[in-house]
Parts: structure tokens; C-alpha cells; sequence
């Protein structure tokens, strides 16, 4: 819920207001009608008396559809006529008319009904959920800091008390620690407390069965819209190991619960001390060691250290790279995803959409997601394997307990790792921060040469990027017959040559095998997949001309095509009747079996040394029931990629339409069933990477037996 703070942020820099500062209390008492759609508060607000040594006069905001009463006649409002109508809210002036020496509270009351449905336009679409600023409706409430449903101050921390009274078959989850939960008569009362400073208050409620469990010192919930044990039990029991592994990791947890809370739309957001996760989120498997406990990790990073967002959303990044990447990692998968980080990188970043790190707010397409979370990710992992581990995690742990409950930067974060390595690093965060673009790495003259039992080896590295050079650390693996050693060599310029010698007989050289430097990735070092044609800059889509799915193929093309350009890219679309030939110069979609060019490629024949007989088997089968996806390089341009999507499933078309976006670094798919199961993924294997050097020994080209290991992991799950 990223950009109500980040309008907050903006005001609080606009307005001059010390943001740090924890002095404001709510006491809210909220009457819930559920079957009204609408909601009444009494909000008693605290101030110090200090904060009335500058001001005597306040400015708040409140979402447009509650009407506001100042419940005590020292304290007058009046409204501010805004221009700009686009807001949800109002901006409203509290006088203080006798404000005195002590601390003040300023009664309130404010009310209506909050009605904004939940919707999907082409930007929410491009990334993959629907969006609501705020809605109490049948199926559930949601409101959070984005519907502006408290008045929302300058000063932008505080702490709260919140009590809801509400109909009795449905209740609340909101931060901090439940005190009261029970019901009299026809009505629940339902009371949170929180004592830590906040940057927004949640009121999330629905009609849900619970499930507890103390992990420790913490409570672990999970709210479940319909009754499954046994789900319950899955993530109450995945949640107590991720919270030790953090614990050890990072420091305490910073709250007394945790909750898994079923939403009752789709979404996949974290907020301090619980989750909102959607119905069939929560019921992925793969979920339990992905995306959730990226949301339990965002209480550490984003839901108690804040993100000063005017300076840049550091929080993404460290928590991709602690959760997602430490995942991938302790599965000895690490290079893997480093690779495919690299990879979105390479596809959807451009010289038109490029910006600094610093720059990022919070993710609206694919673009945005590779620098933020993508880049920054690789910003951490270079920031490990400059200092190691030990230093890395104890650089972290010292930020961690020096901005808890404050707002952050990525200056904070350095601040703390100077303190702990004894460095400057200011050039290392401005390069990668402040800076657009990425190297690209080029190997070239490698030369082996034998001086009596003495193996001399040189070769080049050289920076290709237009953009002016970077200072880099490069690792380089060099291979022999029975062991690999990995050494690192410094390319602070645009082309540098290296000479080792060594006692035995190298057989090939690689550079950066583990991707381990944040650069562009040359399109051999990958393989095909469908992140290449969704991010190219220009597209063209062929339909079939004689389809039965043809309305069906349409809709498909006209939704990808209005995704494509709220990202600032085009896509044509086509049919296949009116092209001769293909097009080498841009990604193209072929859609249908039925398609004159679908015939021109078949996976089947120009792969089948990747498939297994089960694998072949069953795209035959998909091919004959189900519905087959897969990219190849354009034979007339390797540079492009050409993708195809054929189905024999006319009711499976909306759902492929709305899920490939999200398998973006597969090469080919298979799905079966109208709502289309996905029951065959995988990626061709990258060939004639430019980055590594087979040495031939004897006129031989050598067969190379050893591997590199993959690193440890910066953490162990138990």
C-alpha cells in the first residue's frame, strides 16, 4: 500500500513537518454497518504541547465521501477548496484557539460511506491485480492508509487505539495486539492496540474462522474466509520457522502477532504485523516459501524501519534479496535467479524508461519492478560480496536497531555499513543508486601459452555500454581438469587485459558465471522466453484470420496490446492473411494452431533434444487438447523472439491471456482445462554465451567435468 505513503511523504516534505517525530495518538471508536456500506468515528487525537509551540493552527486530510465535526468548540474547521479533483480526499484547517502549555486532544467525529470498488484498468492489469483506495461491501472491508478514512497529519508516525463495534458474525484484524474480542447482544467489540509509531492505520475485517498458535514470545494467526485446519496449521507452522530464521537473521520481530489473513479479492500485501493474501494465493503451494514469507519479511524492512520514500524505496530490494533470492538460495538455485533478475532487467528497461534506484516509488509495470527490486536486489548482492556475509548481516543488524520505528534511506543503509566496515562508500551507492543504465561485459583475446611447465593466461574484458564506464568487480572462474578456481579482477575502464599463470593446463575461462555483478546480459548468455517479447520496446501480434476463436483471439491481442502501451510500448496487431513473411526486426506473437505460421515451427522437431519421451508425449497431447506456448529465437534475427500461443480450449483463452505475463521466464509452457493448469514449464538452455572460452588442448576441444559450486546460502531455513 505503497502509494498512499508516498502522497504523504510528499506533503510532509512540502509542509516542513520533522517527520521523525511519535507524539500523535488516535483513540478511535468505530461503528461498523456493514449492510450500510458506512462507518462512524469518534476520534479523540492527542497532541503534545510542544507541537504547539510553532503551530496553532493544523492541516489534515480526509477521504471526500466522511464528513467531518469537530466535537469541541476550541478547536474550528474549515475546508480548502482544491483545485485539482483527482484526489480522494480534502484538505481541512483545524484552529486551535486556546492551545495552552499542556497536550491537547481534539475530539472528532467523521462519517459516511466508503464505496470504491475494486477495479482493473490496464495498469493494474500489466500488473497482474485488481485495486481498491478503500470499500466496505458484503464480502469483506478494506481500508487502509490509501483511503484517507482517519485525518491523515503532516506529522506522519503516531500510535493508536482502535475499537470497532460491528455485526457479530464478522471481525477484525488490524495492527498491533488484540485486547478485546467478544460480543454482547446483537454486536462484536473488537479492540486493537498499538503502542509502536505508525505510518498508517489498517482496518481489515470480514466474516473468518481463526486459527492460533504461539511461536515464542509472538502470536501466529491466520483468518480464514472458509475453514481449513489444515491450510491454517501449513502457514501457522511455516510462519514460526521463518520467524526464527529472520530473528537470527536480521533481530527480534518487532510485533507480538503475526497473521495470515484471507482477503476476498486477490492480493499480496504486507502490512505490520499480518498479510493480506487472496483466496486462491493462499492456496498455491509454492506460496508458503515465496511470497509469503516475503510479506513476513517486510516487518523488519517497510512495516517497522520506514521507507523515506522523497529519497528513494529501499525496502524492496533487501527484502526481495533476504527472502526471494535466500529461497532460491538455499536451494542451490541462487545463480539461477540472479540470472533471471538480470534477465527482466535486460528485456524491459530501455534508454526511455530507465531512471536511478533512488528514483523508485513502487512498482506499476515491468520496467519499474526490474530497477527497484530487480537492480537494488543486485545492489545487496554486491554489497555481500564485497565485505562477506558476516560483515553484510552485521551491517544490517546495525540499521535495523538504529532506525526502528523512524523513516529510512538508502543513506541510512550506508551509513551503517561504513560504521561497521571502516569504509567510504559513498562512490559504490551513488553509482549504482543514482546512476541509469548497466554495464555490459565483453571477453575477447584469450591467449594460452606454455613456457616450460609454467601455463601463462591473458585475456580481455571490456566494458561495451554506450554509457560511460562503471567501476566493477568481476569474478572469473578458470576451469581445469580436476578443479575450478574462482578469481575476481577490478575493469575500472573501458578495456583491461589479465595475465595468471598457473601450473596446469586451463581448459576454459568464464566470466561472471554465477552473475553475480548487476549488467545488461548479452541475448546468447539467455534463453528465449516470453519476459523478451513482453518487454520489447515494439511488438507485432498475428492472428488467424479463419479462427472458432477468433473473438476469443481478439480480446487477447486488444488487452495485451492496451498493457503494452500504458508501459510506453506498441503492439501491432495484425492477421496472418495480410503478412508474407514474419518480421525480423521486433517481437511476434503467432496466435493459434490454426495460424498460416504456426506450421513454420515445431518444438517437437527443433528441440527435441531438450525433451524427455514423457516430456514429447505431452505436448503432443497439448497440442491436441490442451493449450502449448513457446518462444524461439527468429531464425532471420536472433536478436528478436517469436512467440506462440495455440490452444484447442476456446474458454481457456482469458486465462492465458491474464497468467503469461507472470511466467516470464519460461521458454515454453503447457496448461490443460478451461481455467488453464499449468502442467509443463521450462527454458531452452542458453548457448554460445559470449562470456566463456573453451581452450582446445592437443587440437581438442576439451570436455569439462568439474562444476562450480554454488555459494553458501546467507541463511538456513530449519
Amino acid at each position: 500500500m505503497q502509494s498512499f505513503k508516498t502522497i504523504i511523504s510528499i506533503l510532509i516534505l512540502f509542509l516542513g513537518i520533522n517527520t521523525y517525530s511519535q507524539s500523535i495518538h488516535h483513540e478511535l471508536n468505530v461503528d461498523l454497518n456493514i449492510s450500510d456500506k458506512s462507518i462512524e468515528v469518534i476520534d479523540s487525537i492527542t497532541f503534545p504541547a510542544k507541537y504547539f509551540n510553532e503551530h496553532d493552527t493544523l492541516f489534515c486530510f480526509l477521504n471526500k465521501n466522511l464528513k467531518l465535526q469537530s466535537l469541541d468548540k476550541n478547536y474550528k474547521l474549515s475546508k480548502i477548496e482544491q483545485n485539482d479533483t483527482s484526489n480522494i480526499f480534502y484538505k481541512y484547517i483545524i484552529k486551535v484557539l486556546n492551545s495552552g502549555k499542556d497536550n491537547l486532544t481534539i475530539p472528532l467525529k467523521y462519517y459516511g460511506k466508503i464505496t470504491d470498488e475494486i477495479t482493473t484498468g490496464a495498469a493494474e492489469y500489466a500488473r497482474g491485480f485488481s485495486e481498491t483506495s478503500g470499500i466496505i461491501s458484503d464480502e469483506g472491508v478494506f481500508m487502509a492508509g490509501s483511503t484517507y478514512w482517519i485525518p491523515a497529519f503532516e506529522e506522519s508516525l503516531f500510535s493508536f487505539n482502535l475499537t470497532v463495534t460491528l455485526e457479530p458474525g464478522w471481525n477484525v484484524v488490524s495492527q498491533g495486539k488484540r485486547t478485546i474480542n467478544e460480543i454482547a447482544g446483537d454486536k462484536r467489540k473488537v479492540r486493537y492496540e498499538s503502542p509502536e509509531p505508525m505510518d498508517e492505520i489498517y482496518l481489515i475485517s470480514a466474516a473468518w474462522t481463526e486459527y492460533e498458535q504461539n511461536a515464542g514470545d509472538v502470536l501466529v494467526q491466520a483468518f480464514l474466509r472458509t475453514p481449513d485446519e489444515e491450510l491454517a496449521n501449513r502457514y501457522i507452522g511455516v510462519t514460526s520457522n521463518y520467524l526464527k530464521m529472520y530473528e537470527n537473521l536480521i533481530g527480534s520481530y518487532p510485533y507480538t502477532k503475526f497473521a495470515l489473513v484471507e482477503n476476498f479479492w486477490e492480493t499480496g500485501y504486507g502490512m505490520p504485523s499480518f498479510t493480506l493474501l487472496g483466496e486462491k494465493v493462499i492456496r498455491f503451494p509454492f506460496i508458503l516459501h515465496s511470497s509469503y514469507p516475503h510479506e513476513l519479511l517486510h516487518n523488519w524492512w517497510g512495516n517497522s524501519v520506514y521507507v523515506d520514500y522523497e529519497k528513494g524505496n529501499w525496502c524492496e530490494g533487501i527484502t526481495v534479496y533476504m527472502a526471494d533470492h535466500l529461497i532460491k538460495e538455499q536451494r542451490g538455485q541462487g545463480s539461477d535467479y540472479r540470472r533471471t533478475t538480470l534477465q527482466k532487467f535486460t528485456d524491459y528497461v530501455n534508454e526511455t524508461n530507465d531512471f536511478p534506484v533512488v528514483e523508485f516509488r513502487s512498482r506499476h509495470n515491468a520496467a519499474e519492478e526490474a530497477i527497484g527490486y530487480g537492480k537494488a536486489t543486485m545492489f545487496n548482492h554486491m554489497l555481500r560480496k564485497k565485505f562477506g556475509d558476516e560483515k553484510f548481516i552485521q551491517a544490517y543488524r546495525t540499521f535495523y536497531v538504529d532506525n526502528k520505528f523512524k523513516f529510512s534511506s538508502f543513506d541510512d543503509i550506508r551509513i551503517s555499513f561504513e560504521k561497521v566496515t571502516d569504509s567510504d562508500l559513498k562512490p559504490f551507492f551513488d553509482q549504482w543508486l543514482l546512476r541509469k543504465g548497466a554495464p555490459e561485459i565483453k571477453l575477447s583475446n584469450v591467449k594460452l601459452e606454455k613456457t616450460g611447465k609454467q601455463f601463462n593466461l591473458e585475456f580481455t574484458l571490456s566494458q561495451i555500454q554506450k554509457e560511460d564506464i562503471f567501476s566493477l568487480n568481476i569474478p572469473v572462474a578458470i576451469y581445469f581438469e580436476d578443479k575450478v578456481e574462482l578469481k575476481n579482477v577490478d575493469l575500472n575502464e573501458r578495456s583491461v587485459t589479465y595475465n595468471f599463470k598457473f601450473q596446469e593446463q586451463v581448459l576454459k575461462i568464464e566470466v561472471d558465471p554465477q552473475f553475480d555483478v548487476f549488467r545488461r546480459l548479452d541475448k546468447s548468455e539467455v534463453p528465449p522466453s516470453l519476459s523478451q517479447i513482453f518487454g520489447a520496446k515494439e511488438g507485432k501480434i498475428v492472428l488467424p484470420k479463419n479462427s472458432p476463436f477468433s473473438d476469443e483471439f481478439s480480446k487477447l491481442a486488444e488487452t495485451w496490446k492496451k498493457t503494452q502501451e500504458v508501459q510506453g510500448k506498441f503492439l501491432d496487431i495484425v492477421f496472418d492473411e495480410d503478412l508474407k513473411k514474419l518480421p525480423d526486426d521486433k517481437a511476434v506473437w503467432i496466435i493459434g494452431f490454426e495460424n498460416k505460421f504456426a506450421g513454420l515451427f515445431s518444438i517437437q522437431e527443433d528441440y527435441a533434444a531438450y525433451f524427455d519421451e514423457a516430456q514429447t508425449e505431452l505436448i503432443n497431447d497439448l497440442s491436441e487438447t490442451g493449450s502449448l506456448v513457446y518462444t524461439i529465437p527468429n531464425p532471420e534475427n536472433n536478436v528478436q523472439t517469436i512467440g506462440f500461443i495455440g490452444t484447442n480450449i476456446k474458454d481457456a483463452v482469458p486465462g492465458l491471456t491474464r497468467l503469461l505475463s507472470h511466467y516470464g521466464k519460461y521458454s515454453y509452457l503447457g496448461f490443460e482445462g478451461e481455467r488453464p493448469s499449468n502442467v509443463l514449464k521450462g527454458t531452452f538452455p542458453a548457448l554460445n554465451s559470449p562470456l566463456f572460452y573453451l581452450i582446445k588442448y592437443n587440437g581438442k576441444t576439451p570436455e569439462i567435468k568439474v562444476k562450480l559450486k554454488p555459494a553458501k546460502a546467507l541463511a538456513e531455513y530449519k
